[in-house]
């Protein structure tokens, strides 16, 4: 404000000065517009000119005159001017006068009262004006103004102070941080607040700041209640620090973090959070308020803070892409909430593990037929199976409210269902002693009701006791009827006529019957100690010395040979005798040893199997001799037929009546020697394995209607009727057609050869599933119950007295073709009634290569 002041005066003085020239300036024009004024006038008016300045008219006669008068009239008229205008000017000097005197005035006792507040103040102000901070440092111009209470820093010696005095009383390592920070703000104007301490152990605060063009030091005393304030800072500062600490190592912490207002919204979230949403940053998680939970979450979590400081929910959130489970703990604080997720996801897989383990262990101990009962540390049930409500009859919605141990006694009791007891309350009480013991309790209940329960209580390794009970009275009668069993196996073993002997897993002789005894000619006394497989070889060894069978026999009881499996043999001994021997390893490591004495047996076998092959031999040259026989009759046939064929037709010249007849007599034997002689090449084919089919899809119904056509003329002959049972839709079948026709008229063949005129023939097929049945029925003179057992076998011909006799080969051809296809046959018989015989055959027979032939298997014969 001084400056202020002080500068509008001097603004007044020079606008005074510099005013003269200025009227002069002006007044000039004045001047020569009054010359022109009055050079233009002269001739017009110059009298009225006169008058308007008030000057005399004469004065108006000469040019000369008039000029000097106007240019006098000038500068009276700037002296006017001057003259105001000075008189306005020192009215406003003077104003401004008085108005700087009061400014100053009041500047001054502003000043004053300044000077005495910082006089007052408790704290030393050093003060730096712009001339100090020029002048060189260690000068007297350098030195600052210090005003305030410097009473603690003055040396009572001296009674002065400055600013080098201070730094001589400071530390000297306090003291170059404070000279160091004071010539920053000199020369700079940087500021700065820090601690430095005295050499006597006081603590100042000293603060720099620039004021303007001024630089200045506070140095506030702190030692006492300031000194206080400055611990407190400290503290405030290390907290601050502290608090930064503990939010870096949250922010850094592994599982998800976050912060809540009042109204829900997220403030914070750690860098878990934020990878876990896939936010960019925790800050982007807030700013776009990702949630990580879902809303259900949320509001169970919100109804359970309600009324509580503190929630826990174990729930499920998307992390980083993946479904994980999160064990959530949210508290409220005063100004919002705090939680955190952990990922238990481990923690959760392996509990549900476990729950799957426990109810996988519940379900199988539901299964198990021993009773299970487990009660908690509580002494209330808390499991059981359905085996331990079946043995006790207990109602399932009585056990399900877990009644306790005792009560469970008490209930068994009040049913008859426990053992009798003298003092029942002090037996319960003695139950009720497992709960605090190590040791397990097995115990034997026998029941009023006959039955006998084994108990086996043990503690449970979570508390409680697990009870076990067992029905054993099936087991124990079980062990009496074994006893009893294995006296009477005994006995029976005694009694056999095969020697049988039992060698332990030790190779002792455990057991031997009489029958063993004699095949060996032992001594029953020598045996009764158990002697060592060895030493029973020794025994042995004068009826057999073939120490081949001996090893054999050894490795099999003492298992040196690895492996325990069922061996049989034959032992030929020198004197004769024929042994079949049998090793069966036993379950419990145990070797039975049978010895059949077979002798007479062998010898019979032999003598049988020397007659087989004589049979073999017989039978092998009778097929050779037909197989050979029926080669060469095929060709002389052959040529008959022709030469008679030639005879019949008349080829060479006519021929009589009784000719005709002999000819067709000839052909017709002929025909039917050539047949005989096929079939027989058949059966010798078909022994020799070499009879394939010629499969094929064959409709039945054509096949049984060709062979009834083929049949009608010899029916019409002999006075037969023919009959046709088949469906015209029955299908068709994968077989041998040639064949199948071939069966069938075998079949009509035989027929017609066991009927008389007036009987009848039904040709018929019926359709399975899976199979056909062929079949002929007529109602002939049957076959007689002795006679049906070979009337498939090759040249078993059976006829009438009054009958011709046939080959006995059509039905053992028909037997082998069907069997070929896979099928049977069946035969009904029964005399003068009639004979039925069916053929089997599957839908889709074997292929040639799996068709095996069995000529000789025996047909199915049914007596009627």
């Amino acid at each position: 404000m001084l400056k202020s002041a002080e500068g509008r005066k001097r603004g007044v003085l020079r606008r005074g000065a510099g005013f003269v020239p200025v009227l002069l300036t002006v007044a000039f024009p004045f001047a020569a517009a009054a010359q022109t004024a009055a050079e233009e006038a002269a001739p017009k008016g110059l009298m009225e000119t006169l008058a308007v300045l008030g000057l005399p008219q004469e004065a108006a006669a000469e040019p000369a005159v008039a000029t000097s008068f106007a240019i006098a009239a000038g500068l009276a008229l700037a002296g006017i001017l001057a003259a105001i205008t000075g008189l306005r000017v020192s009215r406003a000097a003077r104003k401004i006068a008085l108005e700087r005197e009061t400014s100053l005035s009041a500047l001054e006792a502003r000043l004053d009262a300044a000077e005495s507040i910082l006089a007052a103040e408790p704290d030393a102000v050093f003060i730096w004006t712009p001339e100090s901070l020029r002048a060189a440092p260690g000068t007297f111009q350098a030195r600052p103004r210090i005003v305030g209470s410097t009473a603690t820093l003055v040396d009572p010696s001296s009674g002065d102070l400055d600013f080098a005095y201070l730094l001589t009383r400071l530390e000297p390592e306090n003291a170059g941080r404070l000279n160091t920070a004071v010539q920053r703000l000199r020369t700079r104007g940087a500021r700065f607040s820090l601690h430095v301490q005295s050499a006597d152990g006081r603590t100042f605060e000293a603060e720099g700041r620039p004021a303007g063009a001024l630089a200045v030091l506070w140095l506030r005393d702190v030692t006492g209640e300031r000194a206080e304030v400055s611990r407190l800072k400290e503290r405030l500062r290390q907290a601050e620090f502290s608090r930064s600490r503990f939010e870096e190592h949250l922010m850094q912490a592994p599982f998800a973090a976050w912060r809540r207002d009042d109204q829900g919204n997220l403030v914070w979230v750690n860098a878990a959070y934020a990878r876990a949403v896939d936010a960019a940053s925790p800050e982007d998680a807030v700013t776009r308020s990702i949630e990580l939970l879902g809303e259900e979450t949320l509001a169970r979590l919100r109804r359970m803070l309600f009324d509580r400081s503190r929630a826990r929910e174990r729930s499920h959130a998307i992390m980083a892409g993946e479904r994980r489970a999160l064990d959530i703990i949210e508290q409220r604080l005063s100004d919002g909430v705090a939680g955190i997720a952990v990922d238990v996801s481990a923690l959760d897989e392996a509990e549900a593990k476990l729950r799957r383990h426990i109810e996988s262990h519940a379900a199988t101990l539901d299964r198990v037929t021993t009773a299970v009962a487990i009660c908690g540390p509580d002494k209330r049930l808390t499991f059981r199976n359905r085996a331990y409500e079946t043995l006790w009859g207990l109602e399932p919605q009585w056990l399900d409210g877990g009644p306790s141990d005792t009560e469970i006694l008490d209930e068994l009791r009040a049913r008859r269902r426990l053992p009798e007891q003298a003092n029942f309350q002090a037996w319960k009480q003695s139950r009720m002693e497992i709960y605090t013991s190590t040791e397990a309790i097995e115990e034997y209940w026998h029941l009023p009701d006959g039955r006998t329960i084994k108990l086996l209580a043990q503690a449970h390794p979570f508390g409680g006791v697990i009870y076990l009970y067992e029905n054993v009275t099936e087991r124990l009668n079980l062990e009496s009827s074994y006893n009893t069993l294995a006296r009477v196996q005994r006995e029976t073993i005694d009694h056999l006529y095969e020697g049988v002997a039992v060698f332990g897993s030790d190779g002792r002789l455990k057991l031997f019957n009489p029958a063993f005894l004699n095949i060996w000619a032992l001594d029953a006394e020598k045996l009764e100690d158990e002697p060592h497989v060895n030493e029973l070889i020794t025994l042995c060894r004068p009826l057999m010395s073939d120490d081949r069978e001996w090893e054999t026999l050894r490795n099999g009881v003492t298992g040196m040979s690895g492996t325990r499996t069922q061996q049989t043999g034959r032992l030929d001994r020198p004197d004769g005798a024929v042994i079949d021997y049998a090793m069966v390893p036993l379950p419990d490591g145990a070797t039975l040893m049978t010895y059949v004495d077979v002798t007479d047996s062998t010898r019979m076998e032999q003598a049988l199997r020397d007659r087989n092959d004589a049979l073999e031999t017989a039978d092998r040259l009778k097929s050779e001799f037909i197989s050979h026989v029926s080669y060469q009759l095929r060709t002389p046939l052959t040529n008959i037929l022709g030469f008679g064929e030639i005879l019949e037709t008349e080829m060479f010249g006519e021929l009589n009546p009784r000719q005709h007849e002999y000819m067709q007599g000839i052909l017709e034997s002929s025909e039917n020697l050539i047949d005989v002689v096929n079939d027989i090449l058949d059966l010798a084919v078909i022994e020799a394995g070499a009879m394939t089919l010629d499969l094929s899809d064959v409709e039945l119904s054509e096949v049984v209607y060709a062979t009834e056509e083929f049949a009608q003329r010899p029916a019409q002959k002999n006075k037969v009727t023919l009959k046709v049972e088949c469906p015209k839709d029955i299908g068709t079948v994968r077989a041998d057609e040639k064949r199948i026709k071939q069966i069938m008229i075998n079949l009509l063949s035989n027929s017609l050869a066991f009927t008389s005129p007036g009987d009848n023939i039904v040709i018929g097929a019926r359709r399975h599933e899976s199979s056909v049945e062929l079949y002929v029925e007529d109602t002939g003179v049957g076959i007689k119950p002795e006679f049906q057992g070979n009337v498939f076998d090759r040249f078993e011909a059976h006829g009438g007295s009054d009958r011709r006799r046939g080959a006995g080969l059509g039905l053992s051809l028909v037997r082998s073709f069907v069997e070929l296809h896979g099928g049977w046959v069946t035969l009904e018989s029964a005399p003068d009634v009639g004979t039925r015989v069916t053929c089997h055959l599957p839908v889709r027979a074997a292929p040639p290569a799996a068709a095996a032939p069995s000529a000789a298997s025996p047909a199915k014969v049914e007596a009627g």
